[in-house]
């Protein structure tokens, strides 16, 4: 009986040590993630790191399942240390035991765009347009994947995707210059001339909007003429003749405007078609000296 109730206390004992021991364990724990958020959040990452990478290896060595935020915390110590490189690992075990959040992602974002991971960044682009499309840096995000479609030439992607850009975004020349290449590409050709013109009210000099406007000028004063001489030409008339002196006498001007549009953008640009054009101008103008001084440019 009394070796029964001895045995019973050694029990006993070394269970209260058990908890005693795994309460001290716990309260251990406890305490060094919290000197560990601590450090984090006053940016002393370096420490930081080593406190959850201390955490991290004590739950491996229990055989305990790592609290996948532990993961993040010490890929982001590292991220800000200037070593994204060595970061993106612990990002990726922390999303393979189920987490996320959306620093993490932009960090991904970040380190793919500078690194020049087209696959990668994009899968964290859609990722966190996907999951944050409210979130703090979806203006930057919806930019990032804005560019990323157009160098893929998922155009119709890109054109729905420019609709959710910021103003800042929209309003960047190299923006518009790349929305007006979208637009001609999926066809929304009315969309891409408004585009051209909003590139020439904002610079004159600027290539697709001086190009769209002095093109514009020629072609329509062309088409009329030319109009004009194929409805003498069916009837040959004395009458029909008057109507084509009436029609082509008012497109001297216009062809005067589309020679100074195409001045300017053969002086800044020297592009043989642009000569060319200027050439064919010049003959309807009579102005037979200069339209062969362009047609000889043209040829070079």
């Amino acid at each position: 009986m009394k070796k029964r109730t001895i045995v019973c206390s050694v029990v006993l004992f070394l269970a209260l040590f058990a908890i005693v021991s795994a309460c001290g364990s716990s309260k251990s724990m406890v305490s060094a993630r919290q000197n560990a958020d601590l450090l984090y959040y006053q940016k002393d990452y370096l420490n930081a790191f080593d406190k959850y990478s201390q955490l991290i290896e004590y739950h491996v060595s229990k055989k305990e399942t790592v609290p996948s935020e532990l993961y993040s915390l010490a890929g982001k110590c590292l991220y800000y240390s200037d070593s994204p490189t060595a970061a993106m690992p612990y990002f990726k075990l922390a999303e393979d035991a189920g987490y996320e959040d959306e620093l993490m992602l932009i960090l991904q974002i970040k380190h793919y765009a500078n690194a020049d991971n087209l696959s990668k960044e994009l899968d964290c682009l859609e990722k966190y347009s996907a999951l944050y499309p409210e979130g703090s840096d979806i203006a930057y995000v919806n930019y990032r994947l804005y560019l990323r479609y157009c160098e893929m030439k998922e155009y119709r992607k890109a054109h729905l995707r420019f609709q959710s850009l910021a103003a800042e975004y929209r309003d960047d020349v190299a923006i518009i210059e790349k929305q007006h290449l979208v637009c001609t590409k999926i066809g929304r050709q009315d969309e891409a001339d408004s585009i051209a013109r909003q590139l020439y009210n904002l610079n004159p000099n600027n290539l697709i909007g001086l190009n769209y406007m002095a093109y514009d000028a020629y072609i329509t004063t062309e088409n009329e003429y030319v109009a004009a001489i194929k409805a003498y030409e069916a009837k040959k008339t004395n009458a029909a003749y008057k109507t084509m002196q009436q029609k082509t006498a008012p497109l001297v001007a216009r062809y005067k405007k589309a020679k100074e549009l195409y001045v300017r953008l053969y002086n800044q640009y020297k592009r043989p078609h642009d000569a060319a054009i200027l050439s064919r101008i010049c003959t309807r103008l009579n102005d037979k000296q200069t339209a062969a001084y362009y047609d000889k440019l043209s040829k070079k």
